[in-house]
């Protein structure tokens, strides 16, 4: 009950978040849009160790979803990790923002929830990504715990330390947010060892798709020309500089929000933007001097790095960065980075409507705190009625079970050849391929992405190798049986379907169920299990659960005080 009395303004900003942006999807069904995929009882396949074709963007979050979808229904646990992370998002900033009144609690988690990067980020489907975004309030909050005495405003250590771990969730970019928004506040402080005992933990937090990607084996070849796809674009009349100042700036047109093309929107976000920037000036007095230069900083490189594609020589500097730097593709989609701003704008906003209230200001108060929500509405509801709820056809839990059950090795490839599909019984949104989450064995997809009329070339040699053999005129039985292929699925309600399942005279009919047709090539398959994971993943994944539990574990030792850089790093000098 203590703890409902102190939280009541974030509890009920969390519960009300969730119930506006998500009320019509709370139902049963799942949500299908683009990178949003969840299919019915999910296997622990290959997605989620990190051994299939594509690169481990989905380690480990994958492994959460499918291991919280095996303890409640699949489509019960996309609506639980999807309102979990907004939810983990509002109370974070509404907890790290210094400040008392409640409405100001509230405007400061609002803002960081309701705002164009989240929008953008839902509309593609990337719940992973917004994950990261959640966690790093709470990450902010464990260097704030590191810099300043206990008994100051904000989540526990413990709270802020055990949050800031779901930051890996969002993949490399959001770690590098995070690296970002907390290195140069422990750099400026001169706390070595909380950097170095941070790092060692974040190495640690992130060793799943470390460790896969170094299995990989072969060098990371990333298409040039990503960079000028995903660099940043105007979404306002303000421009570019202007789109990103108010959080905008996505690289899809489809996924910025209906109004921000006109001037009264643009100019007031604008105004909303400053206003927030001169409430940061404000925190200056509350935080500790390294803390609130070390968020402005991180702010700033962030849109640095998110502006560079959008100048010829920044985007010739990228284009060379992606081609020589391991995982420097993170940073091609660089409106990711401007995580740390949205952080320095949503603290700044609470210290507006806090100002307000001490100033005798106080109708003005909830006006600015609702700021957000009026000058993006369609955030509401469903992003304004695009999300809905469906249910897969039976046929895709049959051809499953078959595949599934084959104790033989050997990769299933999905035909026809195209990354994202769009189903009539989805609505006719574009989904990534469910294929690939649906079955153990490794999916062999199309990696490719069309941005607007460029096909940007996807990083799986796997399925370089499998086009290599689909474009050969003929029956591609013969190609696909050197390759290790064992299964291909077509799917007969996308676009050129017959044409696909014409060419395939030698492969074995196994099921023809409602819209999937489940080959199996004749003598296919390797000897390895379908379901075997390798030591890769095996050490990853020990190595994130041994960096949790010392985490999360009481710190009685003075090694576990130094990764929880509680009362052993203010020993550091200044």
């Amino acid at each position: 009950m203590l703890v409902l009395r102190r939280w009541w303004p974030e509890a009920v900003l969390g519960v009300g978040v969730v119930l506006a942006i998500l009320g019509p999807v709370l139902g049963r069904g799942y949500v299908l849009r683009y990178d949003l995929v969840f299919v019915p009882d999910p296997p622990f396949g290959a997605m989620v160790w990190g051994n299939g074709a594509e690169l481990p963007r989905a380690v480990p979050s994958e492994l959460l979803a499918v291991g919280l979808a095996h303890l409640l229904p699949s489509d019960v646990a996309e609506k639980v990790l999807l309102a979990g992370v907004l939810a983990l998002a509002g109370v974070g900033a509404a907890r790290l923002a210094p400040v008392s009144h409640p409405v100001a609690r509230i405007a400061a988690g609002l803002a960081y929830v309701w705002n164009p990067w989240v929008y953008g980020r839902l509309h593609l489907g990337q719940w992973a990504v917004v994950a990261g975004y959640a966690a790093l309030p709470w990450a902010y909050a464990w260097v704030l715990g590191v810099l300043r005495p206990p008994g100051g405003i904000g989540p526990g250590r413990r709270a802020a330390v055990a949050g800031g771990t779901a930051v890996v969730l969002g993949g490399p970019a959001l770690v590098l947010a995070a690296v970002l928004s907390c290195a140069p506040a422990l750099a400026l402080a001169r706390r070595w060892r909380a950097l170095v005992a941070g790092t060692a933990a974040l190495a640690g937090l992130t060793a799943p798709w470390l460790v896969a990607l170094t299995n990989r084996g072969a060098a990371v070849d990333l298409d040039e020309r990503g960079v000028a796809a995903f660099a940043v674009r105007a979404d306002t009349p303000l421009g570019v500089l202007g789109s990103v100042a108010t959080l905008g700036g996505v690289w899809s047109r489809h996924a910025v929000a209906v109004g921000r093309d006109r001037w009264p929107v643009a100019l007031l976000a604008l105004a909303l933007a400053a206003a927030a920037l001169w409430g940061y000036a404000r925190v200056r007095r509350r935080w500790p001097s390294a803390a609130w230069w070390g968020l402005l900083v991180g702010a700033a490189l962030g849109v640095v790095i998110a502006l560079l594609p959008a100048w010829s020589v920044g985007a010739q500097a990228m284009v060379a960065l992606v081609e020589h730097v391991p995982l420097a593709g993170a940073v091609r989609d660089g409106t990711r980075l401007l995580a740390p701003l949205a952080l320095v704008q949503a603290v700044g906003l609470g210290m507006v409507v806090q100002w307000l209230v001490t100033a005798g200001l106080r109708p003005l108060a909830p006006v600015v705190m609702a700021a957000p929500v009026l000058l993006l509405p369609g955030l509401a509801w469903g992003l304004g009625g695009q999300l809905g709820t469906v249910r897969y056809p039976p046929e895709w839990s049959a051809v499953r079970a078959v595949v599934n059950q084959d104790p033989a090795g050997g990769a299933l490839v999905s035909l026809p050849w195209a990354s994202f599909r769009a189903y009539g019984w989805a609505g006719q949104v574009p989904v990534l391929d469910p294929a690939s989450r649906a079955f153990r064995r490794p999916v062999i997809a199309d990696q490719d992405v069309l941005v607007g009329r460029e096909r940007i070339r996807g990083e799986s040699p796997a399925a370089d190798r499998v086009a290599q053999v689909l474009a050969v005129p003929g029956d591609p039985v013969a190609g696909l049986h050197r390759l290790g292929v064992r299964y291909v699925l077509i799917q007969t309600d996308q676009p050129g379907a017959a044409q696909v399942e014409a060419r395939f005279a030698a492969a074995e009919p196994v099921r023809r169920d409602g819209t999937l047709i489940l080959l199996r090539l004749p003598d296919a398959g390797s000897s390895s299990s379908p379901g075997s994971v390798g030591i890769g993943p095996v050490l990853g994944y020990s190595v994130l659960g041994a960096t949790v539990l010392i985490i999360l574990s009481h710190p009685a030792a003075r090694r576990r005080r130094m990764l929880l850089c509680g009362h052993f790093c203010r020993r550091d000098r200044q």
